[in-house]
């Protein structure tokens, strides 16, 4: 047990501390940033959603498979969050020219400019997040996760 932090170590290989330690952080992590994008009606996963389609798919769109690799969910998950999405105004699903069986996701306006509002609050946040850490250490340990994902990829 980490008595600062009243993480539960007892028997534990470094692995598990290691991957449990991991699953407790993001969790404080979104529920700070959730509290930040409660306030444009949005949570981490519908912005994720919206950065990709805004910044990925662009004008053009991207379809939704590509949006459900790119965030490691399933399919089914996104429907939903799609669904909610569109529901709420922030995206449109159009056939694509050649082939009407695939939708293409566009952000829209709305969401768009939502997400620009938004957006300097959640970057401010993730800075009070990391402002105790050297940037270098920062940079370490971006570097170092980075080769873990390509390694269990």
């Amino acid at each position: 047990m980490d008595k600062k932090l009243d993480l539960y170590y007892e028997n534990q290989k470094d692995s598990s501390k290691l991957i449990y330690t991991l699953g407790i952080l993001w969790a404080q992590i979104v529920s700070k940033l959730d509290n930040i994008l409660a306030q444009a009606n949005l949570n981490t996963s519908k912005f994720n959603i919206l950065m990709i389609i805004k910044h990925i798919g662009k004008e053009q769109g991207i379809q939704q498979n590509e949006i459900s690799k790119r965030l490691l969910v399933t399919a089914s998950n996104i429907t939903k969050l799609l669904d909610k999405l569109e529901k709420d105004g922030m995206i449109t699903r159009n056939a694509k020219e050649n082939d009407r069986r695939v939708k293409l996701i566009k952000i829209t306006d709305f969401a768009s400019k939502l997400l620009d509002d938004i957006y300097p609050s959640y970057q401010q946040e993730i800075e009070k997040i990391t402002q105790n850490m050297q940037n270098s250490d920062v940079q370490l340990l971006n570097q170092k996760l980075v080769e873990w994902l390509t390694i269990i990829k």
